[in-house]
């Protein structure tokens, strides 16, 4: 009798122990949701983009102006400066824009691309520095972090690489 009762009871016991861990993932998720939220975690500034400057508003579409991004110690891209074309559908088949990228009142970039009809292809563009400060690309698409034009969803994300003589790196 003493045998079926410790039965019984170690089979409870396994059935609560299984069922506890299916639980447990559940209802630790939020818990461990918070943790990480609170936790300061962010997207490195390589990845991103960086942070806005500010927004241009041309006709049907918006061009977002980032913030520039100069690498860590370690980072293998240079510095850059992030352009943002958004939205994608609302752009004409051939972009051609002057963008003043540090907010002093001057010009500093002409990009020029074209937009094609298959979202999925390949981009190509062009972006001529206006001044020294910044470095000429012919036909980039997505070379690096650092020189890029690339259609992401429906934005199209030009990354200008900033001269280093000039950005003291």
């Amino acid at each position: 009798m003493r045998a079926r009762i410790l039965s019984i009871l170690a089979y409870t016991g396994a059935g609560f122990t299984l069922l506890i861990a299916a639980c447990v993932p559940f209802v630790l998720m939020g818990v461990f949701s918070n943790v990480v939220a609170h936790a300061g975690l962010h997207i490195d500034a390589s990845y991103s983009g960086g942070t806005i400057a500010r927004t241009i508003q041309r006709g049907g579409y918006r061009i977002v102006v980032y913030q520039p991004v100069r690498p860590r110690m370690l980072e293998r891209t240079g510095p850059f400066v992030q352009i943002v074309f958004e939205p994608a559908d609302a752009l004409p088949a051939r972009v051609s824009d002057e963008i003043d990228l540090d907010g002093d009142g001057r010009l500093d970039v002409r990009v020029s691309f074209s937009v094609p009809a298959d979202a999925n292809a390949k981009m190509h563009g062009d972006v001529t520095a206006l001044n020294g400060s910044y470095v000429s690309l012919s036909n980039v698409s997505d070379e690096s972090f650092s020189r890029m034009v690339v259609r992401a969803g429906n934005k199209i994300v030009v990354r200008v690489p900033v001269n280093k003589a000039v950005a003291g790196q």
